[in-house]
C-alpha cells in the first residue's frame, strides 16, 4: 500500500512540475543530481542486460547480483535526493 501511496506522491510532484515547466530552471544541484540519477538508472540497466545472458558461471552471477544490489540501493538514493530537490524546487516556485 505504501507503494502506491508513494508512486501518486511521486506523480503529483511531477505533474506539478510538467505544469511550471517553462518558469521551472533547473538549479546547479538538481541539474547535477538529475545527471547522478540518469548515470545510476543506466548502471542498473546494464546490470540486468548482463543477468540475462544466458552462459554465465554461478560466481558471474553471484558476483552480477552483489553489483546489482549496490546499484539500487545508490538508485534509491539518488532518487531520494532528487526528490527532495524537486520539491523544494517546486515549493519556491509556488
Amino acid at each position: 500500500m505504501k507503494i502506491k501511496s508513494k508512486r501518486k506522491e511521486q506523480n503529483s510532484i511531477l505533474m506539478k512540475a510538467l505544469a511550471q515547466k517553462e518558469k521551472l530552471i533547473l538549479t546547479d544541484t538538481l541539474s547535477s543530481l538529475l545527471d547522478e540519477l540518469d548515470e545510476e538508472c543506466l548502471e542498473v540497466i546494464k546490470l540486468i542486460e548482463k543477468l540475462r545472458i544466458q552462459n554465465i558461471t554461478n560466481k558471474q552471477l553471484e558476483d552480477m547480483l552483489g553489483e546489482l544490489s549496490a546499484a539500487i540501493t545508490h538508485l534509491k538514493v539518488h532518487s531520494e535526493q532528487a526528490e527532495k530537490a524537486i520539491e523544494e524546487k517546486l515549493d519556491k516556485e509556488a
